[in-house]
């Protein structure tokens, strides 16, 4: 099962980052492939994603539900999503830094820089919305 990690340097206020990517709302701002994500209650989410699901080499829009869970104390937010793939992630972050870690059975190119992009996404939009 491939594991895939991205890490980066804490800028800014942990707490307000915490609360940016805690909020299930915010998936599709840094997310690129994912274009809807609702919070529909009792720690589930429904993400509409543009992706190659079936790996023809062709996107297609996809919505699936998926279990979305914030921890608070420990400023960590895991989810795992139904399917072939055995599908789950966590982004974690502390003081010094925010990891973000996903696992799937299967390999999918370009996902590693995907996540290094997330990351930097995050990043940017917390600046833009300190400015």
């Amino acid at each position: 099962m491939p594991t895939y990690t991205a890490k980066r340097p804490l800028d800014g206020d942990a707490d307000a980052y915490f609360d940016y990517v805690s909020d299930a709302e915010n998936l599709p701002k840094y997310f690129p492939r994912m274009t809807e994500a609702h919070d529909v209650g009792n720690g589930m989410v429904e993400t509409t994603a543009h992706v190659d699901a079936d790996q023809d080499g062709k996107d297609e829009t996809v919505t699936s539900d998926a279990k979305f869970d914030v921890d608070d104390a420990s400023r960590t937010i895991t989810w795992s999503s139904p399917g072939d793939h055995d599908y789950h992630g966590s982004l974690k972050l502390t003081d010094d830094g925010v990891e973000l870690t996903i696992h799937t059975t299967a390999e999918f190119p370009g996902i590693q820089e995907s996540l290094d992009d997330a990351l930097a996404t995050i990043a940017a939009n917390l600046e833009q919305q300190a400015d």
